[in-house]
């Protein structure tokens, strides 16, 4: 997607460019035909009582005259499509700054994006090798609120208290995530001592199917301490290295919008545009 999207800044840059090679001319010295004069006079022939007839030829002059105006609007989308762009087809230099901060700008969001799915790779290998309990199935890799429980709670607790019972058994010890869940459903859905024998025990049991941890998500950080604190800081340096290139992303878009702005906002009008 980022390669399609960059195919066609690049075609569209390619476009304005073209649209304008009048203005790019222009800002260079032209040499335009001068008046007619009269260049060898009498020259002698290859005899002494002949001559050659008097030479005419034009002399070149250098036009002073003022280049045509580039219009606000295309050189505001220039710099809007690519920063600096606009800047480059007026003769300004600031858009050297324009376009590095760009490229230093698409570099650094790159670099700090591919990082933080890395370590996101990694954290999530480490959960699935060393804290899972359960019997992991294809496909069962769990959210990102997942992983990030997984921070919070060193146990998960079972998903079936008592799988020899019919039905599923929540989980009711409170120090694991699915028991703390188990014990959250009760609070809203059940009085106090009551259990499946009243109305809401269904309500209470849904809430806890919906939000507990089946077999092949449950986890168990128990003497396992080091590689806990190592999935923590991998964690941590995805989750900075990710919101590091959100960031940078906003200060692109900043960057385009400020060199468009350059010249829009300074020169509302369709006079001739000499600002960068």
């Amino acid at each position: 997607m980022n390669v399609v999207l960059a195919m066609i800044r690049i075609l569209l840059t390619c476009l304005v460019l073209a649209a304008a090679p009048a203005r790019l001319l222009a800002q260079t010295a032209r040499l335009v035909e001068g008046d007619w004069s009269t260049g060898a006079a009498l020259l002698l022939g290859p005899r002494s009582e002949s001559v050659w007839p008097a030479v005419q030829r034009s002399v070149p002059r250098w036009d002073s005259a003022e280049p045509p105006a580039l219009s606000p609007s295309l050189a505001t989308g220039a710099s809007l499509l690519l920063p600096g762009t606009g800047q480059l087809l007026l003769g300004k230099g600031r858009w050297v700054l324009f376009a590095s901060l760009e490229l230093l700008g698409w570099l650094v969001h790159l670099d700090q994006r591919r990082d933080g799915h890395r370590l996101r790779t990694e954290y999530i290998d480490m959960a699935w090798m060393v804290a899972r309990s359960g019997a992991p199935r294809p496909g069962s890799k769990g959210d990102f609120e997942y992983y990030e429980r997984l921070v919070s709670w060193t146990r998960s607790g079972n998903w079936d208290a008592d799988p020899a019972r019919v039905g599923v058994q929540p989980e009711d010890d409170g120090d694991t995530f699915n028991g703390a869940t188990w014990a959250l459903a009760q609070d809203i859905f059940l009085p106090p001592g009551e259990g499946e024998g009243h109305p809401s025990f269904a309500n209470a049991l849904e809430f806890y199917q919906d939000r507990a941890y089946p077999s092949e998500l449950l986890w168990d950080w128990t003497g396992k301490e080091a590689s806990l604190n190592q999935y923590r800081d991998l964690i941590k340096r995805s989750d900075e290295a990710l919101r590091t290139a959100t960031v940078v992303l906003g200060a692109v878009v900043a960057n385009h919008l400020l060199s468009a702005g350059r010249i829009r906002f300074l020169s509302p009008t369709g006079r001739r545009v000499g600002l960068g």
